[in-house]
């Protein structure tokens, strides 16, 4: 079944943000709030075909997830943003259900069709966050919630995912065994995320530890901002669903890499954040 633009009559909530930075928790509970997101996603709440289709691009252009700046460079020339455009507008035309994760399940065909009658409908997948300004020449009204989580967290865990990829048999991705990297790919991302702000009036930033310290409040104003009906039982569900927020300490950092981070520490805490790594020992 094909869904062309024009059927889906309410425009989608694009959730952004980078890779470990809360955004599957926050798509979870916008979920429960009422927002459709399609019945065949994974366990991040993302549809794969949607993540292929935003890598082949970027390979396209010789970029990746990881490394983004070469599409970031691309999309800033008129060809470039154009090319992008015209590549998403065609796969949306030509794919709208598995690419927005609709399977041919009765429920994936009912969902399908309550879009069309103006269900509030949306997609999370952080790559997402690089491609917003040109989602938003296909879906002018869009809504973007943008999520922040510390960049040094995100960068942490950035690592570590990698780590633990290539403990079961994977091939390392370059660069995410470096600490600094990983922290300047998290603040790429809330950068490119900020910058959305100014293609549209409908965008909102959260930080995640927020929604982590006050779920209720966090989502009842998010789930306004998206036009979803706000019940206090919606909310309360969706508010169970978020873990509150753990602070385990910090793998010790070398001094060769403490040098690195605090290149960013103005960055950082620009953003409201501390810089706070946990020194590894001296040793005599």
């Amino acid at each position: 079944m094909k869904l062309h633009l024009s059927r889906a009559k309410a425009p989608p909530v694009l959730i952004i943000g980078a890779h470990r930075s809360g955004t599957s928790a926050t798509a979870r509970a916008l979920e429960l709030l009422g927002l459709q997101m399609g019945t065949r996603l994974d366990s991040h709440h993302e549809s794969k075909r949607l993540q292929q289709l935003h890598e082949a691009y970027l390979q396209r252009v010789g970029a990746a997830w990881h490394n983004p700046k070469p599409f970031l460079d691309w999309i800033n020339t008129a060809e470039g943003a154009e090319d992008c455009a015209n590549y998403l507008r065609e796969h949306v035309r030509n794919e709208f259900s598995s690419l927005f994760g609709y399977d041919k399940s009765l429920k994936g065909q009912w969902l399908l069709a309550r879009l069309s009658r103006g269900a509030k409908w949306g997609w999370k997948e952080p790559r997402t966050t690089l491609f917003a300004r040109l989602w938003l020449e296909l879906f002018p009204e869009g809504h973007v919630v943008d999520v922040v989580r510390h960049p040094l967290s995100v960068a942490l865990s950035i690592r570590q995912r990698d780590r633990t990829f290539v403990s079961g048999g994977d091939r390392p991705t370059p660069h995410l065994d470096q600490l600094d990297y990983c922290l300047q790919l998290a603040l790429t991302y809330v950068e490119v995320g900020g910058r959305v702000a100014d293609a549209t009036p409908n965008y909102r930033r959260i930080r995640f530890e927020s929604l982590q310290a006050g779920p209720k409040s966090v989502l009842a104003e998010l789930g306004k901002f998206c036009g979803l009906p706000v019940k206090a039982s919606k909310i309360t569900e969706a508010a169970r669903s978020i873990r509150p927020r753990t602070d385990p300490p910090r793998p010790a950092v070398s001094a060769e890499d403490q040098q690195k981070l605090l290149r960013s520490e103005m960055i950082v805490s620009r953003l409201g954040y501390k810089m706070d790594f946990q020194p590894a020992p001296q040793t005599s």
